[in-house]
């Protein structure tokens, strides 16, 4: 085709022609379109495609250069209403119009920007891309998909990287330059303060020298040849700065002029963390740093984290004060909490979190709270008793349940923590937790307060349990420890605990046999509040239907403590579960039931008015419960530490002598 101006100095080379371009969209326009080689990043490639010429026609303020006759020294923009009217009057432009449309603009200035092609210096990515991609190999990437997804294809697709920057501020590039033109320019790379002194040409101005920024080192010269006859004078341009970035293993060591045993020692590093995008970022240019100087990765493992953002999704931001102030959360919920919320929540496996206080509340109370209620409990009914150095013997089937889940939860924790999967960890220790309150516990209560070996198994889990809790949560972890352990002593100064395979596999078995209890439990329990039926009230009989294995006496016990029934029955088969409850009352039953109740709100009136837990106490109870059979009313003597109990209006502790209405 014929331009439309031909001012471009290119002789005969060819250059105005129609040429296929994958990155011209038919969305808007007529899907033709000028390419302006090297204003713009695809044109640019384009051109060096198809072998364009690629000539600049402005200067570096966006001035036209001398030989555009008509518009030489004028600012670009200012030049397009010339451009138009030329046009017009050579009958040229069919139409023209304004049209709105992003653009860039000087953030400080507003000044109109354009993009050019300048000379840079480059690394060259392509010469080792084969070494970079070995060398991910050796890294353990945390989430795992990272190593052949994000920063594995980026190591495959990336360009050169140009670590040039045409700036003031920055770490000057060392580059020394002959005046000459470029095919006999000679260049001299500087790389100590030494080989500075050695090679300038005035070694006066380099004496005593230590600040390396360019208004130190503009003014040096230095000899490029060997011979020390060709004079160079700096390059202008600065480092990026993410060569200094990728430079900071060594360069925080200023080696290799100091420490070059502890950085050989120390290299590569064993760890590092940072949100996701640092894989085309940071980490990624000190894999090309160490890559290009060592021949080897930098790091060994690396966990990346997405980003924290506001509840509703939005970025967080001070002065939208869409997020809670950190130290009132701390307050109100302890830095444990906060701590356990964001390490189990998806921030920690490289996705953005919507932060949320309820999520924080949520983990005070099912956790923290849940956990410290247990401690309290083996605080207040231990007694004597002794923290074991290691698992005890065990024969009830709560106590052989409980040391196999023990053992998983070290196993559990311990492969989480060590893949770096604290998400995984933290949804390990939540679940303990739940299990030995909810369950081990609830079930456990009388039979520790009266068995001072199961007392020490239990010492012994939560010894166990606070050690793997304290990488996560430190504060409550050190607490807990101190206090079972009537010591001083420091959790984070204790061995982590050793995992048994043998008695994972035995206790495996025993895991399945009380999932089927809880299963029955937690059945049986929505019938009785379907039936309307008090779990304090005793009931006839349960059913279980469809058990696909022999279930042991000591297993039916727990079905029957739990549900409070007198009678189970279990049948073997292969369908589904199915619970069924003989809620059929009788006075027996009905008097049990008021047995029960009353105890429990002798329970609650000693734990109202701060009785011990070994304070005998006499009681004034109303009426009604005057009518339980003698052995009900020893039963309830007994499990609340009453040593008379008096008939009255309402129930209440009594002080002075044993009344004669009494029983």
């Amino acid at each position: 085709y014929e331009p439309l101006y031909t001012y471009l100095p290119i002789g005969d080379k060819k250059a105005y022609y129609v040429g296929a371009g994958d990155f011209v969209s038919l969305e808007e326009g007529t899907g033709l379109v000028h390419t302006a080689a090297i204003y713009g990043e695809d044109d640019y490639q384009f051109a060096q495609k198809l072998d364009l010429p690629t000539v600049p026609m402005l200067d570096e303020q966006g001035r036209y250069l001398d030989f555009v006759e008509p518009l030489k020294g004028i600012f670009f923009k200012k030049a397009e209403e010339w451009i138009v009217a030329d046009l017009i009057d050579r009958d040229l432009l069919l139409r023209a119009e304004k049209s709105v449309h992003s653009y860039p603009f000087c953030y400080r200035c507003e000044t109109p920007l354009y993009y050019t092609a300048v000379p840079a210096w480059f690394i060259n990515i392509q010469k080792m891309k084969t070494d970079l991609v070995k060398q991910n190999e050796n890294i353990n990437w945390y989430p795992g998909h990272l190593k052949k997804g994000r920063f594995g294809k980026g190591l495959a697709t990336a360009p050169d990287w140009n670590i040039s920057r045409s700036r003031y501020w920055g770490t000057p590039l060392p580059i020394w330059k002959c005046q000459m033109s470029n095919d006999k320019c000679q260049i001299r790379i500087i790389g100590s303060i030494e080989e500075l002194k050695k090679w300038a040409v005035d070694p006066q101005k380099v004496a005593g020298l230590t600040d390396i920024h360019r208004e130190f080192l503009d003014d040096i010269e230095v000899w490029v040849d060997d011979a020390k006859t060709i004079k160079g004078k700096r390059i202008p341009e600065v480092f990026d700065c993410w060569v200094e970035s990728g430079s900071m293993p060594y360069a925080a060591l200023h080696y290799p002029f100091e420490h070059k045993d502890l950085f050989e020692k120390t290299h590569p590093a064993q760890f590092i963390v940072e949100y996701i995008s640092q894989t085309r970022a940071w980490f990624y240019t000190l894999h090309v740093m160490s890559v290009a100087l060592f021949g080897k990765h930098t790091f060994e493992n690396a966990l990346t984290h997405g980003v924290i953002l506001a509840q509703d999704g939005s970025k967080m931001s001070k002065s939208k004060k869409n997020f809670p102030d950190p130290m009132k959360l701390a307050e109100a919920y302890g830095v444990d909490a906060l701590r356990f919320y964001l390490m189990g929540a998806v921030v920690m496996r490289a996705e953005n979190l919507n932060f949320s206080e309820s999520g924080v509340k949520e983990v005070y109370q099912n956790v923290m709270t849940r956990f410290w209620n247990v401690v309290a409990f083996f605080l207040l009914y231990r007694g004597q008793t002794s923290v074991p150095a290691g698992p005890p013997a065990a024969t009830h089937v709560l106590d052989r349940w409980l040391l196999g889940l023990t053992t998983k939860l070290v196993a559990d924790v311990t492969r989480g923590l060590d893949s770096y999967d604290t998400v995984a960890a933290c949804r390990t220790i939540a679940a303990f937790i739940d299990d030995l309150s909810t369950w081990y516990l609830r079930r456990s209560r009388t039979r520790l307060r009266d068995d001072a070996t199961a007392m020490g198994l239990f010492g012994w889990v939560l010894k166990t349990l606070v050690t793997v809790m304290a990488p996560v949560t430190p504060f409550i972890a050190e607490r807990a420890y101190q206090n079972i352990m009537n010591m001083t002593d420091c959790v984070h100064h204790t061995a982590w605990p050793e995992e048994s395979q043998e008695s994972r596999v035995k206790s495996q078995e025993l895991e399945e046999k009380m999932q089927l209890v809880r299963d029955v439990c937690a059945l049986g329990h929505a019938q009785r509040k379907a039936a309307g039926v008090a779990v304090r009230q005793p009931i006839k009989q349960c059913q279980i239907s469809n058990v696909k294995f022999q279930m042991e006496e000591e297993y039916i016990m727990l079905v029957r403590e739990e549900l409070n029934v007198k009678d189970v029955v279990v049948k073997t088969g292969e369908g589904e579960l199915a619970v069924m409850l003989d809620t059929t009352s009788s006075p027996e039953l009905e008097a049990e039931g008021k047995m029960r109740k009353l105890t429990r709100a002798i329970q609650l009136t000693r734990k109202e008015k701060g009785c011990t837990i070994d304070e005998r106490i006499r009681i004034e109870a109303p009426e009604e419960y005057k009518d339980l059979p003698t052995e009900l009313l020893a039963r309830v003597k007994k499990e609340t530490l009453a040593d008379e109990i008096v008939w009255g209006s309402s129930l209440k502790l009594l002080t002075g002598s044993t009344s004669s209405s009494s029983s």
